[in-house]
């Protein structure tokens, strides 16, 4: 985003840049050595195949992961090995809510019940119940009633499946970008289909062409209407749900945000492919579609049990508390992912993208960290001040007040469950980085 900048944050001597510049060059031309000898990708390392616990974090010993080419094969070498330091965020967020549903330990059975629907392999069933979604969910929906939460969690179980297939590297679609297209496109007809939507409205499901556009490629894969594959079939609980509970508006406005989702995260996976690695204004503009939250933030009038007049969800001051409730979680969500992320072979995380993006002479870990609290802290002001402003909407009417109220809370509680089940959640094994203060040191 044109809002987050590089900044100095040490000043050293002359003789210090000098050699830490000719370290770098030195690294740099290795890494193009490697590039060059791998040019194309390798398999990619399984998550699921990951030893559990204090072994996990990758040592300067072992060698980076496969599958990397181009860009991103030099960005892995420069990075392999280094410690990436952050400080506890939770003094970030002191003053925002946390809570859990009074159905956490109900929402175990039901998350393990969905994921025994659809995942036959056993290493990978295990690894996915480890991650304890159920607990993410209770963090997102402390006040929702039961009814809701089946659906919500649904939904938060297939969103998290649908993307892995894509991003876990032990797929076939996550290793052949053709069919990872069909796998998009089959799935958002599927999706269109589920909620009750015409196909021949003005919402556009060509989405292969969207994502050429992007990547600047000249042709789209045709793909032709196949069987349906077995990560859609948790997304018929959240269909039936959503079709008997809300308007048509509604579920054009959920459809196009899981459009634009699974649109960037094939612009996402065409990196990934390639090996390169874009600007942060690039970056942050794909990721805020691949990360999953804006589909999530669409359905929150559903699970709050309201109804805002569309004068309030398409006005300026919802797009902005919108687009900052997104910025934050992504951000959120790359900071304590990065370490898997890159064991699995992807170098395509704010840390690694921003590390790049540096003047060689600021470019360390320590400055992505100062920068990324920098860019919290000032993504949080703005989510304050659009707060402000969608409050100031609905002065004079005090049940659209109170429901206003209730989804500006619903937001914050939605930022602070990601940074609480993040640094608990098995899925990242930030419990293995963390200080007795808060803070950590996660080894790439």
């Amino acid at each position: 985003m044109k809002t987050i900048h590089m900044k100095s944050i040490h000043k050293r001597t002359k003789s210090s840049k000098r050699m830490a510049t000719l370290l770098r060059l030195a690294q740099r031309g290795r890494a193009k050595l490697l590039s060059t000898f791998f040019p194309c990708p390798l398999p990619r390392a399984k998550e699921y195949d990951l030893p559990q616990g204090p072994s996990e974090k990758p040592t300067a010993q072992q060698q980076p992961p496969h599958g990397l080419c181009g860009e991103a094969l030099v960005l892995a070498s420069q990075l392999h090995g280094e410690t990436f330091p952050l400080p506890n965020l939770w003094k970030v967020f002191s003053e925002w809510p946390l809570a859990a549903n009074q159905h956490a330990k109900r929402l175990e059975g039901l998350v393990n019940s969905l994921l025994e629907r659809i995942i036959t392999n056993e290493r990978k069933l295990k690894a996915l119940k480890q991650a304890d979604f159920a607990r993410l969910i209770s963090l997102w929906y402390p006040d929702a009633d039961w009814p809701e939460l089946e659906i919500a969690t649904a939904y938060s179980v297939w969103i998290f499946v649908w993307d892995d297939e894509v991003d876990a590297g032990d797929t076939d679609v996550s290793n052949d970008e053709e069919l990872a297209r069909a796998y998009y496109q089959k799935s958002l007809n599927t999706v269109r289909r589920l909620l009750d939507l015409d196909p021949s409205s003005t919402i556009t499901s060509t989405i292969n062409e969207k994502i050429d556009h992007q990547l600047q490629k000249s042709t789209a894969t045709e793909v032709k209407e196949e069987e349906l594959h077995i990560n859609m079939a948790l997304f018929s609980d959240v269909g039936y749900g959503m079709r008997t509970a809300t308007d048509i508006v509604q579920r054009e406005r959920f459809f196009r945000e899981l459009e634009n989702f699974m649109v960037q995260v094939g612009v996402e996976h065409g990196h990934r492919m390639r090996g390169t690695i874009p600007s942060l204004e690039k970056y942050m503009e794909i990721r805020s579609g691949s990360v999953g939250c804006a589909p999530q933030i669409a359905i929150t009038d559903y699970m709050l049990k309201i109804r805002l007049p569309e004068s309030v969800m398409e006005g300026a001051a919802m797009k902005a508390l919108w687009k900052e409730t997104v910025i934050i979680c992504l951000i959120l969500n790359d900071i304590y992912s990065v370490q898997k992320e890159i064991a699995q072979g992807s170098l395509f995380n704010i840390v690694p993208v921003m590390y790049k993006n540096c003047l060689p002479e600021k470019q360390s870990l320590s400055t992505v960290s100062h920068e990324i609290e920098i860019a919290l802290q000032e993504s949080m002001k703005r989510f304050e001040e659009a707060a402000a402003s969608l409050g100031q909407t609905a002065s004079g009417d005090e049940h659209l007040g109170k429901d206003v109220q209730s989804f500006i809370k619903w937001c914050r509680y939605f930022i602070t469950g990601v940074l609480q089940w993040s640094l608990e959640s098995r899925r990242y094994g930030m419990a293995e980085c963390r200080h007795e203060d808060g803070s950590l040191s996660i080894v790439l």
